[in-house]
């Protein structure tokens, strides 16, 4: 967290009441998921390219695979974002990157080759083909003429959908939020769980995410299991946006 931005934080922490104590506690708090996390190697990616390691322009780098096993290169802020939402996203049940690598005829008559950022098939069966890329960019670098070639010649071997993804869509906010829900997830206690669940379900009205942490035992233990309540449904924010300690939460009832 930038410096500025820890000052905003804790300045509205002061006008919401919240009180975050910043002393280092007698006794280590570790995260106690009722399936013990384990290590297993990881894989090399599926994906058709790798991105140079270096760039004076964007971000590159890797994250982890949908499910966890394998690597998965990025090579912009855009697509780390995306990257993450999706792996959040329950309804995507398959995530590949720098996959596919589609031939088309560009203007010039000559033959071309584009490799899209993202592969996705969602529950449904739906496969979408996926361009990230800052929006200032969908134009200038001739992205949307690519895609509208690739779309007339056809691609339903690989994808039944192509889309754009920008930072409209990869936001700071909905990456935050992705980035809670799946380590809540890694991290998730089905007792703590089940508490937090019949707290919530005995809700009349929105509450303070803040508030929903101070009447347990343990506030980090009880923090997972609201991102659990979130990620399945039975809590749902009253805004869009970042979700913070200062967020309303409304029980959704699944």
């Amino acid at each position: 967290m930038r410096h500025e931005h820890f000052i905003k934080q804790h300045m509205l922490n002061i006008r919401n009441g919240i009180k975050v104590s910043f002393e280092v506690p007698t006794e280590t708090t570790y995260h106690k998921p009722s399936t013990p996390a384990s290590y297993t190697p990881v894989l090399p990616s599926l994906g058709n390219r790798k991105p140079s390691e270096k760039s004076p322009f964007n971000w590159r780098g890797n994250q982890p695979s949908l499910d966890g096993t394998r690597i998965m290169y990025f090579e912009s802020g855009v697509e780390l974002r995306a990257g993450r939402i999706f792996k959040a996203d329950r309804n995507i049940v398959e995530l590949r990157e720098q996959w596919p690598t589609i031939k088309y005829k560009g203007a010039d008559r000559g033959i071309h080759s584009h490799t899209f950022d993202y592969h996705l098939r969602r529950a449904c069966g739906t496969r979408i083909l996926v361009a990230a890329k800052p929006a200032e960019k969908v134009v200038s670098s001739g992205l949307l003429d690519v895609l509208r070639r690739i779309g007339r010649q056809g691609f339903s071997v690989y994808g039944d959908k192509i889309s754009i993804v920008t930072e409209a869509f990869a936001n700071s906010a909905a990456s935050a939020n992705a980035e809670w829900i799946l380590l809540s997830r890694r991290n998730k206690n089905d007792e703590e769980y089940q508490s937090a669940l019949e707290f919530v379900s005995g809700m009349t009205g929105p509450m303070r995410f803040w508030d929903m942490l101070t009447v347990a035992p343990k506030i980090s233990y009880r923090r997972t299991a609201i991102w659990n309540l979130i990620d399945d449904g039975f809590l749902v924010p009253v805004l869009p946006g970042r979700i913070t300690d200062h967020s309303l939460l409304a029980y959704g009832n699944n």
